[in-house]
């Protein structure tokens, strides 16, 4: 037992000094250091903060790291090229980037490993292909170029057979080397190009100085994203009425991505922005598909899954521009409310959460609300002490029955635990984790999800689930007269009344 022992500390201290001499050859030519290993720690029977994939993967991806130190005669050379105002084009035409991240969040035993996340979209899927990240530092009087990691943000078990030329989204991460990290400077840029130290036609700004700042401040709670907007129709009214009982609830801040808005509702959006309350983040399609605001509208209305696609771009770029800031990313439809029915604020329903079980937070990354629906066909009689114009609080009867357990829910999803997300939860966690969401109680919380009618893709389960077992639901009673208050005055001040 001692002499097997004996020769495992051998192996493990040999593994050890092969990767810290690949590490050394693989920096072309740099003159940094190779990071120390800690002793052994592949084989350490310590637990993680986090529950990881056992072994030192982690530690093996980075000291095996290839480094090339391109010539810094490509920063003076290099030309961007954009396919429209908010997306840059990779060299192969392939590939468009909408935005870029420095993300120092991932800790293993104690130690630290920063990325780059590139979100964008590939015409087609990138298996096969490769591409690598050139990182622009201040420091250096080089670019530093590292292979990228392509993973596609995507439920594989939707639309399994997508046409060949269907744009995919993907993040792109990039390993920070060890000893680069080391010095605690940060990139100003990454270029993303399919060939090493040529052809470079990208370069997005990554804000990375920041990260310090920010890591030391305390987390607000929450902030909602909202997917790209395309209304024509006014909805101004009804927009007020949601931003209002979300303040209240305890959103933070709610970020809209906007393709194009009625002039009433862009009015609505500045009006909270000047309050710091709303950001409002322009978005455009990439590549070949049309932004031309009604043609926009008509293909995606008509290209189900395509349109699906495109909305997880603005979802992974809300999680990572507020990775920092915010405890929590909430994906929300402005149709969409996720109703505490004991607490009266989010917070005090993820408090109750908290206290009950902790280690939840630390193993799940997403808190799940199940999905019931309020349509307009319940035809819900109107309470004449609240004005006409008021659709939520109008809205008093609700579908009995909830959406299949899990499916069609949205999320107080976790900024600390998730990788890539999508509408209703984490798809991907920082550590590896048996289960990304957690639903809660339908007696805590709920989705109150309002609308027209029943979604097409689901009407046959709606005829037999939704549409005959009704019941009255008045948990919006609470927010009334608070919900009046402020959004009277709002709706006042900008005078919305006499512009419907």
């Amino acid at each position: 037992m001692v002499r097997f022992q004996l020769m495992r500390c051998i192996a493990a201290v040999s593994i050890t000094a092969l990767l810290v001499i690949f590490y050394t050859i693989s920096f072309g030519g740099t003159t940094l250091k190779p990071v120390k290993l800690v002793k052994n720690r592949g084989w350490s029977s310590k637990l993680s903060e986090y529950p990881v994939i056992q072994g030192s993967a982690v530690e093996s991806q980075f000291m095996a790291l290839k480094v090339t130190n391109c010539s810094g005669s490509l920063m003076q050379e290099l030309y961007v090229k954009l396919n429209n105002k908010y997306w840059q084009v990779v060299d192969d035409g392939q590939v468009y980037l909408y935005s870029g991240f420095y993300d120092a969040r991932f800790v293993y035993l104690k130690v630290e490993y920063h990325y780059v996340r590139i979100v964008g979209m590939s015409v087609g899927k990138v298996s096969g292909r490769k591409y690598h990240c050139s990182l622009w530092y201040k420091q250096f009087p080089h670019l530093v170029t590292v292979e990228a990691d392509a993973e596609e943000i995507w439920l594989q078990q939707w639309n399994l057979n997508p046409e060949p030329d269907m744009y995919h989204a993907y993040l792109f991460t990039c390993p920070i080397p060890l000893e680069i990290k080391k010095q605690n400077i940060f990139p100003s840029y990454v270029s993303l190009s399919s060939n090493v130290c040529k052809n470079m036609t990208t370069k997005l700004p990554l804000f990375g100085e920041e990260v310090n700042v920010l890591k030391k401040r305390k987390q607000k709670g929450f902030v909602v994203c909202v997917k790209g907007m395309d209304y024509a129709k006014d909805l101004s009214l009804r927009l007020v009425e949601w931003l209002e009982l979300l303040f209240i609830l305890g959103a933070d801040k709610v970020y809209f991505y906007k393709y194009r808005l009625h002039e009433n509702m862009e009015r609505v959006l500045e009006f909270y922005e000047k309050q710091k309350k709303v950001q409002v983040v322009p978005l455009t399609l990439p590549g070949d598909q049309p932004n031309n605001p009604d043609l926009r509208s008509s293909y995606l209305k008509r290209a189900v899954w395509q349109k699906r696609r495109n909305e997880l771009v603005p979802y992974n770029d809300c999680l990572y521009r507020n990775m920092y800031e915010y405890e929590f990313i909430v994906p929300l439809d402005i149709d969409e409310v996720i109703m505490p029915l004991k607490s009266y604020t989010w917070k005090s329903l993820i408090d109750k959460y908290k206290k009950e079980n902790p280690k939840w937070f630390k193993k799940y990354p997403s808190f799940s609300a199940q999905n019931t629906y309020f349509l307009d066909v319940y035809n819900s009689s109107s309470n004449p002490q609240i004005p006409p114009y008021y659709y939520m609080l109008q809205s008093k009867l609700r579908s009995a029955n909830y959406s299949l357990y899990g499916h069609s829910v949205k999320s107080f999803v976790s900024t600390s635990l998730s990788k890539i997300v999508f509408n209703h939860y984490t798809l991907e966690s920082l550590y590896a984790v048996k289960k990304t969401y957690l639903v809660m109680n339908t007696s805590d919380v709920q989705l109150n999800h309002y609308k027209e009618r029943c979604p097409r893709e689901i009407y046959s389960q709606c005829q037999k689930k939704f549409l005959i077992h009704i019941k009255k639901d008045d948990a919006i009673d609470r927010y009334q007269k608070q919900l009046l208050k402020n959004a009277e005055y709002t709706i006042r001040k900008l005078n919305l009344l006499s512009e419907t």
